[in-house]
């Protein structure tokens, strides 16, 4: 039986998802035998700059990574699976760790479709998972922007009869230091343990 046309469009999208995703990252390095999910770059990377606003409707901008380290994900309110359980994660490895300050990692979601996430419905949606977590919305050319100088691949899908679609995009989980800048990242699966103690460790050894 031949698959539907429909379905080999969205195997083509994930596809090429994957792909952009892969090569946006292909210069950085495996894991080392010290950390079990994190893949460390050879160097941090400064952020790119970006002027948004968060679920509060405040701006935001890249000085707000900055001070301890954070877990970034680029996501979507409406995503079926992924996201979903990529929050529950997050949230719980920051649970991990007691306290507040510069030794406990803040988790900031940015919402590649700012067009069905104002600020309104990321702080509805966040606070489900975890009331601190900060979400990241906008006009929709500064989140591409963004995405884009992040090496997120976002592939918007097509509209159907009753007005949903869905978005692909890439799925890894940003790591920024303290200073603000690009230092790893976490790519699936995503286990709370193993997140955890990559990031207590590193935590641990720099400060």
């Amino acid at each position: 039986m031949n698959m539907p046309r429909t379905h080999l469009l969205i195997v083509a999208i994930a596809l090429l998802a994957a792909v952009v995703g892969f090569l946006a990252f292909r210069d950085a390095p495996p894991p080392s035998p010290v950390h079990q999910a994190l893949t460390l770059l050879p160097e941090p990377r400064p952020l790119p700059s970006f002027n948004l606003i968060d679920q509060h409707g405040e701006p935001i901008d890249e000085q707000a990574l900055t001070g301890q380290w954070h877990l970034v994900f680029f996501g979507f309110t409406h995503c079926p699976d992924i996201c979903p359980m990529t929050l529950q994660t997050l949230a719980a490895v920051r649970g991990r760790f007691e306290g507040e300050g510069a030794g406990r990692p803040g988790v900031v979601f940015v919402s590649i479709d700012p067009a069905r996430d104002g600020p309104d419905m990321l702080g509805d949606y966040l606070a489900y998972y975890d009331p601190d977590i900060v979400g990241i919305t906008g006009e929709e050319a500064a989140v591409a922007e963004f995405a884009r100088a992040m090496g997120v691949a976002v592939i918007m899908g097509e509209t159907d009869a009753h007005g949903h679609y869905n978005v692909d995009h890439t799925t890894a989980v940003f790591l920024i230091d303290p200073e603000g800048r690009l230092a790893g990242l976490f790519r699936l699966p995503h286990r709370v343990d193993a997140m955890a103690q990559d990031l207590g460790r590193l935590i641990g050894s720099r400060g």
